[in-house]
């Protein structure tokens, strides 16, 4: 979000930009003016963005390098948009946000067809998850009334193959519904070692993380989070941060802290099983409710968006980068809500696309032994090179020589 305005009597007005910033905050550019982008070709070169300075929501595909933009020419109304593995076909939904559910629709701009996929789906869970070759679409439909007292709902989770149509219906799943609700949507991940994780209510009515095997849906629940087994409120309750990876070793994953009455935020790790506490980013006047992530090639760091909500208004928050060599959490551009430095705010998915890779201290391609002399010689001789402040405290020294072997054990 690059511009933020209370308009009297109409509430918030906030302008946007696709932008990108080194994970220092010292760079930043701005690459298209007045969009908001939802996706990035595998390749990095095209973007997935609603034209907003000329009020459409009609989809464009912005190509980075020769800044040539193709828009729908069809009339749709898409509130969301992911590429599919062809280029050309897009897959968005569609609805009115205050209604009880949305459409899953795929557009091509070959020829500017439209094709329904489903209709009916939920407006508590993410419609958009794709599986890692990005040639299907996991889906949740109700399967009970709507309208029942308890609003406990079964949903089907559903697979359909986006090029063939092919759908098949994988497993039913309790979930608690919150309609009405667009933007704390649940984000699953679908892996690259072939399970979709998700959060829904437990037996005892506590979210937890759960795994579903995409292929004969098996379902395990993968934690068991203590809560007061109320029902969820409208601004707290778990979710897994979106992101467009899929080969992660971990994920963060919010939860609802019930017995607090507020949002808490853990890492996940695929192989242990266990979890372990990020934090709580709520402030004295607003409420940090993390959207999400996005983790650095070498998988050290991860960055990480939010929405805030100060009561009257829901605005972008800042995005944060956490450290797991020094298990530090920095703001990019500074403090959030103060007068010291921009924050910039991300409005929509971020994408981490290029880093050196931590503890390449030579930058020869490869952390080893090489590295940790190089290192102790910056140390030895006073000097300072950043490949060698793994910490990011601004001095070489020892402690930054225990990182580098923490990396080099890790891998």
């Amino acid at each position: 979000m690059t511009e933020y305005d209370w308009v009297q009597f109409a509430g918030p007005s906030m302008e946007y930009s696709v932008a990108r910033i080194n994970s220092n905050s010292s760079e930043n550019e701005i690459i298209l003016e007045g969009h908001q982008y939802y996706d990035i070709s595998e390749n990095g070169s095209q973007l997935l963005c609603f034209d907003y300075e000329n009020q459409t929501s009609n989809p464009c595909i912005y190509n980075i390098e020769t800044t040539e933009k193709n828009c729908s020419t069809s009339d749709i109304f898409a509130l969301k948009a992911k590429f599919t593995n062809d280029a050309n076909e897009v897959l968005y939904l569609s609805g009115d946000q205050s209604a009880p559910s949305l459409a899953l629709y795929k557009y091509s701009f070959m020829d500017s067809s439209v094709s329904l996929i489903s209709d009916s789906l939920s407006m508590g869970i993410d419609n958009m998850t794709l599986s890692p070759d990005r040639e299907k679409v996991v889906y949740f439909k109700l399967t009970e009334d709507e309208n029942s007292e308890d609003y406990l709902m079964n949903y089907d989770v559903i697979i359909t193959h986006i090029e063939s149509g092919e759908t098949s219906i994988l497993t039913t799943i309790p979930y608690l519904d919150f309609n009405n609700v667009g933007i704390w949507n649940n984000s699953p991940y679908w892996s690259d070692n072939g399970f979709i994780y998700l959060t829904f209510l437990d037996e005892n009515n506590c979210n937890q993380l759960f795994a579903i095997h995409s292929t004969i849906g098996y379902v395990m629940q993968l934690t068991n989070n203590a809560c007061g087994g109320i029902e969820n409120t409208l601004y707290c309750f778990s979710s897994i941060l979106e992101t467009k990876e899929t080969d992660l070793d971990k994920f963060v994953y919010s939860f609802c802290d019930d017995l607090n009455g507020t949002f808490g935020n853990q890492i996940y790790d695929i192989n242990s099983g266990e979890s372990s506490y990020l934090g709580s980013f709520n402030g004295d006047n607003y409420i940090s409710i993390a959207m999400s992530q996005s983790w650095s090639p070498d998988r050290t760091k991860v960055v990480f968006s939010e929405w805030v909500h100060g009561g009257w208004v829901i605005v972008p928050g800042p995005m944060r980068i956490y450290n797991t060599l020094t298990d530090s959490i920095t703001v990019l551009g500074g403090a959030f809500n103060s007068d010291e430095g921009a924050t910039y705010p991300a409005a929509s998915p971020i994408m981490w696309l290029e880093d050196s890779l931590a503890g390449d201290v030579n930058s020869d391609g490869i952390v080893n032994v090489l590295d940790i002399v190089q290192t102790v010689n910056f140390v030895l001789t006073n000097e300072y090179e950043e490949n060698g402040d793994l910490n990011g405290d601004g001095i070489v020294n020892i402690l930054d020589i225990v990182a580098l072997v923490q990396v080099i054990l890790s891998n």
